[in-house]
């Protein structure tokens, strides 16, 4: 018997056994490909001693062999581990050690952040190579799979409550806390997609966000479980992305604002045939009013849908579909049908409608909870509802607005500051390409509202003209008392910028000078 979600393929390759699945550069496998490939890997697997609950790390750039090894994975009743492969070695080596990780599977190509630290890990028996390449000390993937055989492994059912991947939240706020996500959740994800046609059978989906985050992987779980063809990149190019939308006929893309601000920005947009397309789908953070409206001037017939979500919760909580994109085109949609949200204050009491307050929800697709980490787990968990950490407000209607992160809450001189309203209004100001806002010290005032500001190209923007700026459009206490300028934000790997790393920098620079 096969686990809960690679039975999914199963089924999928025997119903569509000759439907592209995978298109991934110059390769194309049918759906009875990559069960087949899935297969023969998973009996590799199991054949060198990985037992139904122990985790395999992964280390890869979206490819097939990604696809593969995780459904090769679940398939022997195993747990992957997928790592960001922006990470460096010794952050690498620290997730695998946390989550016990007993066999690795990785791209050739990032061999250099695995040298440091193969054979020191003793909890890692086996490493596989995927590289054209042999390595000595190294198996090697595609002969593994030559040896592998072609039918389903024969190993006990996964029930849908067992765990099935463990990631590792982005770390903005602190060290990654690794995410128990089982079988059930990402089949609930799917279902909701599904049911509110974001993922059609139809569809040939354009996949540039990386499947070792949560937006990638649940997005393409969910196209598998209804039998689309994926287009994967293992890097973002904006003139490849438009050629393969013209080549392929892609009729659904899944990226994040600032590739879609590259988008509409480009000089010379005319000369592809983009008229494919008919979903837009957008998540990682805000899209702005701006950019919506000239996304449908460019794309008349394509729908706009904006996705809320967290690592804990397998993806989207919310959603914002097409027919509310422009009227409600400030908040981040309505919950899908499996999943109840409530705002509270400080004590967990629901707010009235309109009330700004922590952000609660819970749903099947919930995390079972951090991996090693009970205190956390209890705090995020607590009362059966999950903590987002984000503070928000619901209108008369249901449809929720984000306001801020609750640890990017500036209280300067007694008095809260939401730093994503303060980013709104100095984004307004033409010049300016980026912007986090963020407290530091200060003497006075407790925290100082600053704003660290990317401004376009060849635009000069000084701190009086953007303070003044926000001063006319905001409460003066909101104003940034200091502006830096820069050249670049931190980000993680799906664009949002780690605030952690600004405070951490600028602090010190704010410590330096008092």
């Amino acid at each position: 018997m096969q686990t809960a979600l690679g039975a999914i393929l199963s089924r999928l390759s025997r119903r569509y056994p000759e439907k592209t699945a995978i298109i991934f550069k110059e390769k194309r496998l049918t759906y009875r490909d990559l069960n087949i490939r899935s297969n023969k890997l998973s009996h590799a697997l199991i054949e060198l001693g990985i037992k139904s609950g122990e985790k395999v790390g992964l280390i890869f750039n979206n490819c097939n062999e990604f696809v593969e090894s995780i459904f090769a994975i679940l398939k022997a009743g195993a747990i992957a581990v997928p790592i960001n492969v922006r990470l460096n070695p010794q952050e690498i080596s620290f997730l695998l050690d946390h989550s016990d990780v007993s066999l690795l599977i990785f791209q050739g190509s990032f061999m250099e952040k695995i040298a440091p630290f193969w054979g020191k890990n003793r909890k890692i028996r086996h490493y596989i190579i995927c590289d054209e390449e042999y390595y000595p000390g190294f198996l090697h993937y595609e002969t593994l799979l030559q040896k592998g055989a072609l039918s389903d492994p024969e190993i006990r059912c996964a029930k849908e409550d067992d765990d099935a991947f463990i990631l590792y939240t982005a770390g903005t706020t602190g060290r990654p806390k690794g995410v128990i996500l089982t079988h059930r959740n990402f089949l609930w994800l799917a279902f909701n997609y599904c049911l509110w046609g974001m993922t059609e059978h139809e569809d040939i989906s354009l996949y540039v966000f990386p499947l070792y985050h949560v937006g990638g992987l649940g997005t393409f779980l969910s196209h598998i479980f209804i039998g689309a063809t994926a287009v994967l990149k293992d890097r973002y190019d904006l003139i490849d992305c438009l050629e393969t939308i013209q080549r392929e006929g892609i009729n659904r893309w899944s990226a994040i604002p600032t590739i879609y601000s590259e988008v509409v920005n480009f000089p010379e947009l005319d000369r592809y045939n983009l008229s494919s397309l008919s979903k837009i789908s957008s998540g990682g953070a805000p899209m702005s009013s701006d950019l919506k409206h000239r996304i449908m001037d460019l794309f008349p017939y394509a729908n706009i849908m904006e996705g809320y979500g967290q690592t804990e919760s397998s993806g989207a909580i919310t959603m914002l579909l097409p027919e509310d994109t422009i009227r409600k085109s400030a908040s981040v949609g309505i919950p899908f049908p499996t999943n109840v949200i409530k705002i509270v204050d400080e004590d967990d009491n629901e707010l009235p409608i309109g009330y700004t307050g922590e952000l609660l929800y819970q749903g099947y697709t919930v995390m079972k909870g951090y991996y090693k980490n009970r205190e956390a787990t209890e705090y995020a968990l607590k009362g059966g509802w999950m903590h987002s950490g984000d503070l928000a407000t619901i209108d008369e209607d249901g449809f929720v607005y984000i306001v801020d992160r609750k640890d990017d809450v500036i209280i300067t001189g007694g008095e809260n500051v939401y730093s994503k309203e303060v980013e709104d209004t100095i984004k307004h100001l033409d010049g300016v390409k980026e912007v986090a806002v963020i407290g530091l010290p200060d003497p006075k005032w407790g925290k100082a509202v600053t704003a660290i500001v990317v401004p376009e190209s060849e635009v000069y923007l000084t701190e009086e003209q953007i303070i003044n700026f926000c001063k006319g459009k905001i409460a003066g206490y909101k104003a940034p008392k200091r502006v830096i300028f820069t050249n670049e934000l931190p980000k993680n790997s799906v664009g949002k910028v780690i605030k952690s790393e600004l405070r951490e920098i600028y602090s010190k620079e704010a410590s330096l000078k008092t």
